[in-house]
């Protein structure tokens, strides 16, 4: 049996980024992939523009994995109205090749001395008393530290007993990759909300290339391939001479972060953790910044020879000063604007300027959104108490 101080379970933008930050410090990190190519989960593949920051990854890296530089986003009521969040001249974010991406952040990890296994697949853990003994599909190995980065189907986060039965909440998710696609606009991601399009979800249309697009979809309690297809359907301007080349399903986490996320030599990041942005689904950015913090953390937790839940718990308490809580305000707005139906949208779509519509995706300033609702009488009974009371109520 194999001793490795550290074992990251998911070489995903968590995994590789926790991986980096450790092995930088010279702590011996190995990190388990049980897929034989990096990026298998379908993905829109945006990040914002700050996601390079927060990941240290320098920008002449760029054309490495960008596709397009994105500079306006467009958001499509469920009667067509289209809100626009301008760029103002500035690059807003990117479509990448996520494979890519990861495969620039997985280089700076092994730089940095991390080493990868990849395939191989962990199928059971067992706490034991200096730590967990990890079981994979060719070997076992003794670790100090069980790092669970293994995304929404986590094996660490059930089997240490962090994710408690019932805890996750997760939206079925679909993507084409399509071909010949007419853009509206090849620098602008565009968005589609209403229960005739995408109930309780949204469509999403990100170009790729001049007529290369992801076309996807997330949608709760009815078949998201039909609906997909619906929408593709729905729009011949842009899908009459298009096609798909490729075509991949799984869920994302839309419940928040998970009540625990640290024990006694173990702790979860990104999306096994639940850190992910409610509203929106994005992950890309929250995880690297779990996976950021939690090595800062293990960092020191390994300099005072202390892996307990209680030094470990610096981890959790840190992420939840800004981003822990952008998800869970991303939540409650979710919550909230699950119950609107379209004609509530539409109303929203109107009153609602382009900060206001980031900010209330993203989980930012959900109060001062509130209180401007509260001058419109409709949406102040519907929306902004419903968001007051949100804000109060944990």
């Amino acid at each position: 049996m194999k001793n490795v101080d550290v074992i990251v379970v998911g070489a995903g933008p968590a995994g590789l980024m926790f991986a980096r930050v450790v092995a930088e410090k010279g702590i011996d990190v190995t990190v388990f992939e049980k897929e034989r190519m990096l990026a298998m989960k379908p993905c829109g593949e945006g990040i914002s523009s700050r996601v390079l920051e927060t990941a240290n990854i320098p920008s002449y890296t760029l054309s490495y994995f960008v596709h397009r530089k994105i500079t306006k986003a467009l958001i499509y009521a469920p009667n067509g109205m289209a809100r626009e969040i301008p760029g103002e001249g500035k690059t807003l974010g990117y479509i990448i090749d996520k494979k890519a991406f990861l495969q620039v952040m997985a280089n700076y990890a092994v730089d940095a001395g991390a080493k990868r296994k990849i395939p191989e697949s962990v199928k059971y853990v067992k706490k034991n008393e200096s730590g967990y003994v990890v079981y994979t599909d060719k070997e076992s190995y003794k670790t100090k530290l069980l790092v669970g980065a293994d995304g929404y189907l986590s094996v660490v986060a059930k089997q240490t007993g962090l994710e408690k039965k019932g805890e996750r909440k997760i939206i079925p998710c679909l993507q084409y990759v399509m071909v010949n696609v007419k853009l509206h606009y090849a620098d602008a991601t565009e968005f589609y909300l209403g229960s005739e399009v995408a109930p309780l979800g949204y469509a999403w249309v990100f170009p790729k290339s001049e007529n290369i697009a992801n076309v996807g979809i997330g949608v709760q309690g009815k078949p998201a391939k039909a609906y997909l297809d619906k929408f593709i359907k729905d729009h011949p301007e842009m899908f009459s001479k298009s096609y798909a080349i490729e075509f991949r399903g799984a869920a994302v986490t839309i419940g928040g972060q998970l009540k625990k996320i640290v024990d006694d030599n173990v702790i979860l990041i990104g999306e096994a953790a639940g850190q992910v942005i409610p509203l929106t689904g994005g992950g890309i950015h929250t995880s690297i910044a779990g996976g950021k913090i939690a090595g800062d953390v293990v960092i020191k937790s390994f300099d005072a020879e202390d892996l307990s839940v209680d030094f470990l718990s610096a981890y959790p308490n840190k992420y939840g000063e800004y981003w822990g809580k952008r998800i869970r305000d991303s939540f409650k707005a979710l919550k909230v604007i699950e119950g609107l139906s379209d004609d509530d949208l539409n109303m929203l779509a109107e009153v609602l300027e382009p900060q206001d519509i980031l900010d209330l995706a993203n989980g930012n300033n959900i109060k001062r959104v509130a209180l401007k609702l509260l001058k419109y009488p409709v949406l102040s009974l519907k929306v902004a108490k419903a968001l007051l009371l949100s804000l109060i109520h944990i």
